[in-house]
């Protein structure tokens, strides 16, 4: 009898689809840059440098969208936008390997000052987390959403959306999460870059406030 998949990369491995694209790197920068005549956004599909966020150059309708760190430990796309069955699309910009990664659909503005921008993105996304760390959770009455961008060192200073509350869950096994298409995501920009996105069905076990 074969064994069952307990590592991050045994269980990411099991959850991907025929031309799934896997992101090289962990929780480390990575940037994306939008078509603005598509609404494409395309992401760098290896770790940047924040040096290399400001030397990027390219011509319109490329528009540069940010930089952040991944708040995950593993990350692959199924299929671009409106392509599934498909291999993720890949592109040179700047001499450097993006993917198309992901589409907005439509945005909703903060409700209260500094309060997140909330879009709905058509994107493929699985992500994973490793076990033996904590993953920050901002829960809504209507669901879990799990971070995907950014570092918790800020929670203190987030401006939530009304009725959410923030938690923190400690993994006691690796965890691999299979976003909704679309995603409802959460941002804030500003000095520093984050993101939760969702909903998700918690770890049952492993967890604690």
């Amino acid at each position: 009898m074969a064994a069952l998949p307990d590592t991050l990369d045994e269980l990411m491995s099991a959850c991907l689809t025929e031309g799934a694209y896997c992101v090289a790197g962990g929780r480390e920068l990575y940037m994306e840059v939008m078509d603005s005549s598509s609404g494409l956004v395309w992401m760098s599909a290896a770790p940047v440098t924040e040096q290399d966020f400001n030397a990027l150059e390219f011509d319109p309708p490329l528009v540069k969208v940010g930089i952040a760190p991944a708040a995950m430990d593993s990350a692959a796309f199924q299929y671009s936008p409106e392509a599934p069955g498909k291999p993720v699309q890949q592109r040179l910009i700047d001499g450097r390997l993006y993917i198309n990664v992901a589409a907005p659909v439509a945005r909703t503005l903060p409700k209260i000052p500094g309060g997140p921008l909330e879009i709905a993105v058509d994107k493929a996304h699985v992500v994973g987390f490793d076990a033996g760390r904590s993953v920050t959770i901002m829960s809504l009455p209507e669901g879990d959403f799990v971070e995907l961008v950014g570092h918790g060192s800020g929670d203190h200073s987030l401006v939530l959306p009304q009725g959410a509350a923030l938690r923190r869950i400690e993994l006691t096994r690796p965890w691999v999460v299979t976003l909704p298409t679309p995603t409802r995501a959460f941002f804030w920009f500003g000095e520093s870059m984050r993101s939760f996105q969702g909903p998700v069905t918690l770890p049952e076990a492993g967890q604690c406030d």
